[in-house]
């Protein structure tokens, strides 16, 4: 759940997606009222701010981890909807690939397993609804997270990941 607050009516409710149509369920203000609220432990911040390329086909999804990530300070993020993108837009700036094991064209293992032909000399951090297997897991990357998460718990890893 994100913990959202309008600043129309002044109230703060948990949401499990903020999107861009989303409304506040107290007066109804539009998404442009709404804020995601920082955690009171971000971290901090940076000096200078992490890349991180989130991957994954759920749009909502992806919004929702950029919303998180623009919660706090020090975060700069990139957006891949399928393997194929994922892997064009790795380079060395990218600090933490953020990763769904299922996506169209490549999945989650295939480009993990081509990361080698990239530049990307970063962190792997997979975010699934599936379990690790055989086919990928914790030997394989650098953290892996099962679906749902919490704000706090994806925030963490991605700091313990960076620094």
């Amino acid at each position: 759940m994100a913990l959202i607050s309008c600043d129309r009516c002044g109230t703060t409710q948990n949401l499990s997606i903020l999107r861009s149509d989303t409304a506040c369920q107290v007066c109804g203000a539009s998404g442009e009222h709404l804020s995601p609220v920082a955690d009171d432990d971000d971290g901090g911040g940076r000096a200078d701010p992490a890349t991180v390329l989130l991957a994954d086909d759920d749009d909502d999804l992806r919004e929702t981890f950029a919303l998180w990530l623009a919660s706090g300070d020090g975060w700069e993020c990139v957006e891949a909807t399928d393997g194929n993108e994922t892997l064009r837009l790795l380079d060395d700036d990218v600090d933490v690939l953020v990763l769904d094991r299922r996506m169209p064209g490549l999945s989650g293992p295939e480009v993990v397993d081509r990361l080698d032909e990239t530049a990307f000399a970063g962190s792997v951090l997979v975010v699934s609804a599936y379990e690790e297997d055989a086919h990928l897991d914790a030997d394989d990357v650098d953290g892996y997270l099962t679906k749902p998460i919490r704000h706090q718990t994806f925030v963490g890893t991605l700091e313990r990941l960076v620094d």
